[in-house]
């Protein structure tokens, strides 16, 4: 009589949920364009009226992430 091969039951493994990246505290101007869809012009006419803060190091130009929400924040208020 021949044996019947049954397939292995397939393992379970434990879905591990991938490591958050921390939040970043300041972004880049061209990483402000890609999340906002702002234009670069738009964003330093923001900056140069004191909507938006910024931080210099060196050559870069931060945004802390703070100042963008609370932006944002501010635009979602004065809608009617």
């Amino acid at each position: 009589m021949k044996k019947s091969i049954t397939p292995a039951q397939p393992q379970m493994t434990p879905i591990v949920a991938a490591p958050t990246m921390p939040r970043p505290l300041a972004l880049r101007i061209p990483e402000v364009q890609r999340m906002t869809g702002l234009g670069r012009t738009k964003l330093y006419a923001l900056i140069a009226d004191g909507e938006l803060a910024t931080i210099k190091i060196g050559r870069a130009t931060l945004i802390p992430l703070a100042s963008l929400e609370a932006l944002l924040e501010r635009g979602q208020q004065h809608r009617p």
